[in-house]
């Protein structure tokens, strides 16, 4: 087989208000509940990641109304 160690491949997916609103509740109840500090490390980067996800999903269609 051969495999491609640089694929060009595109997934496209969407951030919901809700996936973000879940992960943030899911970060705040691991805080709070003194979960292990790799759990609330984990569950903060996943929501860290998916606001991230957002804003570039915001900015892409920004971009892509006001590009002539």
């Amino acid at each position: 087989m051969n495999f491609d160690s640089d694929p060009q491949i595109t997934w496209a997916w969407t951030v919901t208000d809700a996936e973000i609103r879940v992960a943030k509740r899911d970060w705040l109840r691991a805080r709070d509940n003194d979960a292990p500090t790799e759990d609330v490390e984990m569950a903060f980067e996943y929501y860290r990641m998916l606001m991230s996800a957002q804003a570039q999903q915001i900015a892409e269609e920004f971009r892509s109304r006001h590009t002539a």
